[in-house]
C-alpha cells in the first residue's frame, strides 16, 4: 500500500509539473494549529507544528500541490503521553482573486510515545492510515497565506479516526521569478 501511495504521489508531481510552465509555481512554508475533533478531542489537547508543500501552476487559477508536515498533541488529564501525526497529501487548490478552496487525499503517519519514568516505563508505537481533508483560505499578494481546514484520518487500517480542525499561516515562495509576482 505505501508503494502504491509513493509511486501515486511521483506520478501525480511529473504530470503536474508538465504543466507548470502556464501557472504560479511556489514552495510555501508555514505553522500550523489543529484542534481534535470527535474521540479525538477527549484524549488529546490542541496540536501544534510546521508543514512544508510544493505547488505546481495547472492553467491560469489552479494549483497541484504536495505536502508534508509534523503536528504534535499532547495527551489530556496530565497524561505523559505525546502523538505526533506526519501527512503526505496531495492537493488541488482552485484560486479565486485571493480565496481558494483546497480538497486533499494522502497517507499519514501516527507516532505515539509514552513516558511513564522509571515508575511506568517508556513505550511507543507507530502506525499510519489513509487521510483526507478539506480547506479553504486566502493568499495575500501570492505570497502571505491564511487557511483553514478540516482533516481526518487514521493511525491504522480501521482504526479509530483522527480528526481535527486546523488554522494555518503560511509563505509561499514565487518559483518564477518575476512573472510570479
Amino acid at each position: 500500500m505505501k508503494k502504491m501511495i509513493v509511486f501515486l504521489l511521483a506520478g501525480l508531481l511529473l504530470h503536474a509539473s508538465s504543466f507548470g510552465q502556464k501557472g504560479n509555481n511556489q514552495i510555501g512554508v508555514g505553522a500550523d494549529i489543529q484542534i481534535p475533533t470527535g474521540d479525538f478531542a477527549g484524549y488529546f489537547k490542541t496540536g501544534f507544528g510546521g508543514y512544508v508543500k510544493a505547488l505546481f501552476g495547472v492553467g491560469k487559477s489552479g494549483q497541484v500541490s504536495v505536502s508534508t508536515g509534523y503536528t504534535s498533541f499532547n495527551a489530556v488529564g496530565g497524561i505523559p503521553m505525546k502523538l505526533g501525526i506526519a501527512p503526505i497529501l496531495i492537493r488541488y487548490r482552485a484560486n479565486f482573486n485571493g480565496f481558494y478552496v483546497e480538497p486533499q487525499i494522502g497517507y499519514q503517519l501516527v507516532n505515539a510515545k509514552f513516558n511513564g519514568g522509571d515508575e511506568l516505563g517508556y513505550m511507543s508505537d507507530s502506525g499510519g492510515g489513509f487521510m483526507w481533508a478539506a480547506g479553504v483560505g486566502y493568499v495575500f499578494n501570492k505570497k502571505f497565506e491564511v487557511g483553514a481546514r478540516y482533516g481526518s484520518g487514521s493511525a491504522s487500517q480501521g482504526g479509530t479516526a483522527l480528526g481535527a480542525f486546523g488554522l494555518r499561516l503560511g509563505y509561499n515562495f514565487s518559483l518564477n521569478g518575476s512573472k510570479g509576482k
